[in-house]
């Protein structure tokens, strides 16, 4: 028998569910790398047993099932799967074949969430797993030195496990050649996020931003917009044998901007984005991230496009170098502005993402479908 189990040979395949706790079939395969952690937490029981060596079998407690997934070269029908694995909201494209993804997440309220199906496996079938309810719990996207391909690192926690190869836990809902969903492969004319087709654009008043005069010229190196959330894991004891996880509890969230800047008077001295790092009292920024690719979506003058805007304050600068150059490091929190939030003009008071693509929904998965 030849030798099974080939690296290069591993999927990330993913797919919207309708609904929580019910796993679908993979709708996408992203062009991720990575492998899962699927810790099912035997656990050795605190007994007396007259031996040095364990005697007694370990028990199982609730599973803890993660994967830390990265996207070494992010393109932008990647970039609707991280929000909607992080935000959530049920978010559904409008447009022909350009797709326009809008989000622009609650506050004051709890949206509702997004989770997905994630399939993983090598060229051996029998051992492929099925994780359920993924949601992201932190992201970080990066714009690195050089104006290349931005990159993305993705947290993700799932609430069910099975496998091609379980008997007591087997993949649900297919079988056979069905599982993993096949024919799904990985888009190989994506048309990536470069830094070389973005800017920043940082004002005092929200409809300022992607004006002209408020972009920051000849000053931006590199970024990493963040994101991180808490999440209570709810479990409750409804006599269905699992330690499946019935509900996600939100908790709180925080969004950054870390971005590394030549010294220029946008960035240093008196009226500068460091100067309002140290003022006396925090001061609102309103910053945006605009990416516009030279590829189009659709004929005959829609191009691929990433817009972000978020109201932000300074909370930390470093010191750094590039090259020959000094160079400083400010880091910005999004917060709540309820003023935006009820402008009307789509901010949604925390963050707001529009992305231009070829995505379809039936790609990422149909909600309520």
């Amino acid at each position: 028998m030849p030798i099974q189990g080939f690296v290069r040979l591993r999927k990330h395949q993913f797919g919207r569910q309708s609904v929580f706790g019910t796993v679908v079939p993979a709708t996408r395969a992203y062009p991720f790398s990575g492998v899962p952690s699927n810790e099912l937490n035997w656990t050795d029981p605190e007994i007396d047993a007259g031996s040095l060596d364990p005697v007694a079998p370990p028990y199982r407690n609730a599973s803890d099932l993660t994967a830390d997934l990265t996207d070494n070269a992010l393109a932008y029908n990647d970039l609707p799967i991280i929000h909607a694995a992080f935000f959530g909201g049920e978010v559904a494209p409008t447009g022909g074949t350009a797709q326009t993804w809008d989000y622009a997440p609650a506050s004051t309220t709890v949206d509702v969430r997004d989770v997905f199906t994630y399939e993983f496996g090598d060229d051996v079938l029998t051992d492929w797993f099925q994780l359920g309810d993924g949601i992201l719990e932190s992201f970080d996207i990066t714009g690195p030195e050089g104006l290349g391909v931005l990159t993305a690192s993705l947290n993700w926690r799932f609430g069910t496990i099975a496998s091609t190869g379980s008997t007591d836990s087997p993949w649900v809902g297919a079988s056979g050649d069905d599982a993993p969903t096949p024919d799904l492969d990985v888009d190989t004319t994506a048309v990536m996020v470069y830094l070389k087709d973005g800017g920043i654009w940082i004002a005092s008043d929200p409809d300022d931003v992607f004006q002209n005069g408020f972009q920051i010229m000849d000053a931006l190196h590199t970024f990493t917009l963040h994101g991180d959330q808490e999440i209570d894991l709810k479990r409750f004891a409804n006599a269905d044998q699992t330690f499946d996880i019935d509900a996600y509890g939100p908790g709180a969230r925080n969004i950054t901007l870390e971005a590394t800047y030549a010294k220029t008077d946008d960035t240093v001295g008196t009226g500068s984005e460091s100067d309002a790092w140290m003022s006396d009292v925090a001061v609102n920024r309103y910053i945006g991230l605009k990416f516009v690719s030279t590829e189009l979506a659709e004929s005959p003058s829609t191009f691929y496009e990433w817009d972000v805007i978020m109201p932000m304050r300074y909370y930390t600068r470093t010191e750094g170098e590039v090259d020959g150059n000094t160079v400083i490091v400010l880091t910005a929190h999004a917060f709540y502005d309820p003023a935006t939030a009820e402008s009307g003009d789509g901010l949604g008071g925390v963050y707001q993402s529009t992305i231009i693509n070829t995505l379809t929904e039936a790609e990422l998965g149909v909600i309520g479908s």
